[in-house]
């Protein structure tokens, strides 16, 4: 995973603020053709593809979490998995 950091106490142009839109836009709009993309091979929803694939970026993922995690979903039981629920 590429990460980066960037200062916006500093006076930026225009044309840097136009730049920092354009790259926000485009990952964006990959992440969401990832997930639509992950929901079709996984056979979920997009909603469960998305907890799919934040489960998939923590250290506690096992093959066996994130089938537990497409059954409660499934079972239209999903958890709140940003408030720890799971």
């Amino acid at each position: 995973m590429n990460t980066f950091t960037l200062d916006l106490t500093q006076n930026r142009s225009k044309e840097d603020w136009d730049n920092l839109q354009a790259v926000m836009d485009k990952v964006h709009n990959e992440t969401v053709d990832y997930i639509q993309s992950l929901a079709k091979e996984l056979n979920v929803s997009e909603g469960c593809a998305w907890d799919v694939w934040y489960l998939r970026g923590r250290s506690r993922h096992t093959p066996e979490l994130e089938k537990e995690l497409i059954e409660l979903y499934a079972q239209g039981n999903p958890p709140n998995i940003l408030a720890g629920d799971f």
